[in-house]
């Protein structure tokens, strides 16, 4: 009998990339003549994926027109790009237990896949400078698909890649969009209080367990 699948988030959820995130965010606004956005608020902007990051990133300047709006965050994604190609693996680190927690699922024989809005491009690069890709079977990207999470387009395709069914996965994250995608999926899910999610919006959003530290609630 196959062993249940597990699906991780990964900012966040698997790794601390704030500080990363906050580098390619602040040269993005700094092109663009805005000062450098604290470590806490950057924290807000993640989570749905760099397009929607650099939207919030750069609120005070988007202008109202759509095609105008449009051609600013083009612009904007294609800095940050050139950008985080070099700096997504600059700060990135694992949550404590992370490492552990996955090789001994591996172990076990239970399929392992990350389910992320990060774009492909970078959850590559850093899952493999995080030394766990050898531990997936899959990584789903927010641009893999033409759908992003909260959609469950990601989680059920990264259900295919491994072959796994819904009624025994899990998925784990730290963002409502994670949550709302396993639910809409079928699977599992496991609410991260100590992501850059917001802990309050977590359990209003609900989930079938809440860990406080990776691994253990």
């Amino acid at each position: 009998m196959a062993r249940p699948a597990f699906l991780f988030d990964l900012d966040g959820t698997l790794a601390d990339t704030l500080a990363d995130l906050a580098a390619s965010t602040n040269h993005v606004r700094a092109l663009h003549g805005l000062p450098a956005a604290p470590l806490a608020a950057v924290r807000t902007f993640v989570g749905d994926g760099a397009r929607t990051l650099l939207r919030r990133a750069l609120h005070e300047i988007l202008p109202e027109a759509a095609a105008a709006a449009a051609e600013l965050l083009d612009r904007a994604f294609a800095e940050y790009i050139a950008h985080h190609e070099r700096q997504c693996t600059g700060h990135a680190t694992l949550y404590p237990g992370v490492r552990d927690h996955l090789r001994h699922l591996h172990g076990l024989g239970h399929p392992l896949a990350v389910v992320t809005n990060k774009p492909e491009r970078f959850a590559r690069p850093l899952l493999v400078h995080l030394g766990l890709a050898p531990l997936l079977g899959a990584i789903v990207g927010g641009d893999t698909l033409p759908q992003k999470k909260p959609d469950p387009a990601p989680v059920q395709f990264a259900l295919h890649c491994l072959s796994a069914e819904a009624r025994t996965a899990t998925m784990v994250g730290d963002g409502v969009q994670d949550l709302r995608a396993g639910k809409a999926a079928g699977v599992r899910t496991i609410a991260c209080l100590f992501g850059y999610g917001d802990p309050a919006a977590l359990r209003a959003e609900g989930a079938d367990a809440f860990w406080t530290t990776f691994g253990s609630g």
